[in-house]
């Protein structure tokens, strides 16, 4: 009895696995087979579903990766083209704004083909002188001298002012310190045009010495005179804005638009001839006729 007492909890476990065994064994084999695969696939269901969540996951993040990573090149490839094709508008524009400059000049050099020319590019200006000076990329060796009239697209520009052996530099006929004679082709009153301090930080000159009984008039162009001794005539200086009299009661003045591109000029032509001795230039009223 007392071998049982001690082993009372093993013979009880034996008792019922034989019980199990035998309530088993009296049962048919395609129920144990059921019995057998449910505890199996309690067993196992579970785990499955674990794996498929985790095949699943990995394979999502993988396919996460991979689109990221295609996205990024594909990105990269567009952005290489996107710059390719401003590059090439870029080039195009500046090729097309080259044509458009030469096509100018051409322009100017037909419409002067009379006239002795030498080509410039202009390649600076002060913003703060209201366009009074030009710097251009031709200089005395390129013949270039003191007292030559410049042109630009639309009619005379300036007269040379100083000169280097690669470049020179030339007031425009706004500054102060130019004047020339001219007329008016439609009715023939001469007059001195010239800058004016004031007319000047609007783009405009203003032309002196008009008589009274002049029949010149607002729209009316003002080209260079015959008189002039520093210009060759009819070159283009602009057109009457406004006819004002003049206090003494004898002369009137005009408000002259300059018919040149005073603004932005990038293309100009020297005329390659001194018609004065030059020295006017050296005055302190520049081209004074």
């Amino acid at each position: 009895m007392a071998i049982i007492e001690r082993h009372r909890r093993a013979f009880l476990l034996t008792g019922i696995a034989i019980c199990v065994i035998a309530i088993i064994l009296t049962i048919s084999p395609s129920t144990r087979t059921n019995i057998v695969s449910g505890g199996v696939s309690y067993v196992v269901t579970p785990m499955q579903r674990g794996l498929n969540a985790t095949v699943a996951w990995v394979q999502g993040n993988f396919s996460a990766v991979i689109n990221n990573q295609y996205l990024i090149t594909a990105n990269r490839e567009l952005q290489a083209e996107v710059n390719r094709l401003e590059f090439e508008n870029s080039r195009l524009q500046l090729a097309a704004e080259e044509n458009a400059m030469l096509n100018a000049a051409l322009d100017m050099h037909q419409r002067y083909a009379e006239l002795p020319t030498i080509g410039a590019r202009v390649i600076a200006h002060d913003p703060n002188n209201f366009y009074r000076s030009f710097r251009i990329d031709r200089g005395s060796n390129n013949g270039v001298e003191m007292g030559m009239a410049v042109i630009a697209d639309g009619g005379l520009a300036g007269l040379v002012r100083y000169v280097h052996p690669t470049s020179a530099q030339f007031v425009s006929i706004i500054d102060t310190r130019f004047a020339a004679a001219v007329s008016s082709p439609r009715t023939e009153d001469a007059g001195i045009a010239g800058g004016d301090t004031t007319l000047m930080k609007q783009g405009l000159l203003r032309m002196n010495h008009i008589e009274a009984t002049a029949q010149i008039m607002p729209g009316d162009e003002i080209v260079t005179s015959s008189n002039s001794s520093l210009f060759p005539p009819g070159l283009r200086v602009g057109e009457v804005v406004s006819i004002h009299a003049n206090p003494d009661g004898l002369t009137r003045h005009a408000i002259i638009r300059p018919a040149a591109n005073l603004t932005n000029p990038e293309m100009v032509l020297i005329i390659n001839e001194v018609f004065g001795d030059g020295q006017t230039v050296r005055d302190t009223r520049l081209g004074e006729d």
